[in-house]
């Protein structure tokens, strides 16, 4: 298993290359790229896959190749407003483009996971929403298995794949050997499910997993997203040991937010808390 780190985290302090150096210096072994509207990157979404110039490119690849890490995912933020199971079909459709255009940007970059937030717009029923992602991935999959990039479905809470079954459902439905799950442990812990029940089920569907705490469940009074070493409703040592009972392999990449604090000890702090988890050291 190797640890690698989202944009949100470095990037609230510094601008992109600058947070992938910052990441390596400290010890991180991947490098988590959001297109969507986090942090100080650039990549919001003024520059879209499909609207990002070589130059953006070539910036990052070097930034990449000084610090000595990977790219290890994309991330695809953007879907948040452009959502896959929405029904206005412009947007659905955008969405779709965006998907497909990310599969040619993470082969530049050496990236070989896409992050999928399926988020559920208002007044979108489960079955519709449902339709509308099955649809969606449908005219990116070509794509993607062309490319041999996987495309990861993240759990967001989102009602319509609420579960680790309805997850493997989805997957199992379209069957494509890159089509997979980005499993966000506190997501489905905030919901009151057991996270390490969840990643045993899912086992080999998993291909990456995000890893922050929750200060309480949802509906509770000042619920926040914290750290890994931080009092919450995750589990770490269940999760760990689910992890290596399902033999995962993949990357384990921290997700926790740094708006207002120091990005770089919480960072480090992050990074200690989960090798201790993980290596026992």
């Amino acid at each position: 298993m190797k640890i690698g780190i989202h944009s949100w985290v470095l990037e609230t302090q510094h601008p992109l290359p600058l947070a992938i150096k910052r990441a390596a210096q400290i010890g991180y072994q991947g490098y988590e790229i959001d297109i969507g509207n986090f942090g100080g990157s650039g990549l919001g979404l003024q520059i879209l896959p499909d609207r990002m110039s070589e130059s953006n490119r070539e910036e990052i690849r070097q930034a990449r190749d000084a610090a000595g890490i990977p790219i290890c995912s994309l991330c695809l933020g953007a879907l948040w407003h452009y959502p896959l199971s929405g029904e206005d079909e412009t947007f659905r459709q955008r969405g779709v483009e965006i998907t497909q255009a990310a599969v040619g940007l993470a082969a530049d970059l050496g990236a070989d996971v896409i992050l999928l937030p399926l988020g559920q717009p208002q007044g979108v029923s489960n079955s519709q929403a449902w339709t509308n992602t099955i649809r969606s991935l449908e005219q990116c999959l070509t794509v993607t298995e062309q490319a041999k990039i996987t495309l990861a479905l993240e759990n967001v809470c989102s009602n319509y794949l609420l579960s680790a079954d309805d997850l493997a459902r989805m997957i199992d439905e379209l069957n494509s050997p890159f089509l997979k799950v980005y499993y966000d442990v506190a997501n489905n812990a905030w919901l009151g499910m057991d996270p390490s029940s969840e990643i045993r089920s899912l086992a080999s569907r998993i291909c990456r997993l995000h890893f922050k705490n929750r200060s309480s469940l949802r509906g509770t009074p000042n619920s926040v997203t914290n750290s890994v070493g931080d009092p919450g409703i995750v589990n770490f040592q269940a999760v760990s040991n689910a992890i290596h009972e399902i033999n995962y392999q993949g990357y384990l990449v921290l997700e926790v937010p740094t708006l207002g604090l120091n990005p770089d000890e919480i960072a480090a702090q992050n990074l200690a808390n989960i090798r201790k988890l993980i290596y026992g050291a």
